[in-house]
């Protein structure tokens, strides 16, 4: 199995999202997992560091399908991340992640926003009732803060990482590599 940890906001995850999803889509074992990078429970302006990521990965992201404008916040993502865990047991994870990548970067949606992340939730066929529960879920949140902590723990502290065999990879391999790993 391969496992991509990524954030929405960071345009080099969001790029790793876009190639690993395509390897994802042919069957292969590719697994998404969701890290806030910041860990704020704010948003805040778009950074220097995030707007250089971008210069370096709106091109690929175009390729890939995925308009990049500059964002005006970073904002928290971990109630993004909670829904994520609603969309996979409804088979939408593909869909829940590009409703982030696109709202985000695309139409400026913050992530942040509870009622925004309900309605990208409601368009992408999740529950109303269950992505709201989620979201209200102190435990849920607690336990997605704690798989964190827990990636944290084994060096992950920023996206995109890949992750094969307990193995921290590059996210940078090139489509071949990244396919023989997830055929494994």
């Amino acid at each position: 199995m391969l496992r991509l940890f990524y954030d929405h906001p960071s345009p080099a995850a969001a790029v790793a999202v876009l190639r690993l999803q395509r390897l994802a889509d042919e069957g292969l074992d590719v697994t998404f997992v969701g890290f806030d990078v910041l860990g704020l429970q704010v948003a805040v302006p778009a950074t220097l560091d995030q707007l250089a990521e971008l210069e370096r990965n709106q091109e690929r992201a175009r390729e890939l399908g995925l308009e990049m404008r500059r964002p005006r916040l970073r904002p928290p993502t971990l109630g993004a991340h909670v829904i994520n865990d609603v969309a996979e047991d409804h088979g939408l994870g593909a869909a829940w992640r590009w409703a982030c990548l696109s709202g985000y970067w695309t139409r400026g949606v913050d992530l942040g926003d509870h009622v925004r992340l309900r309605e990208l939730a409601a368009s992408t066929g999740l529950p109303r009732g269950e992505v709201a529960g989620a979201l209200a879920d102190a435990a849920r949140r607690a336990a997605v803060r704690a798989r964190m902590l827990e990636a944290r723990s084994r060096g992950i502290g920023g996206v995109p990482v890949l992750e094969h065999a307990g193995t921290l990879l590059p996210p940078d391999l090139n489509d071949d590599d990244l396919r023989a790993l997830a055929a494994m």
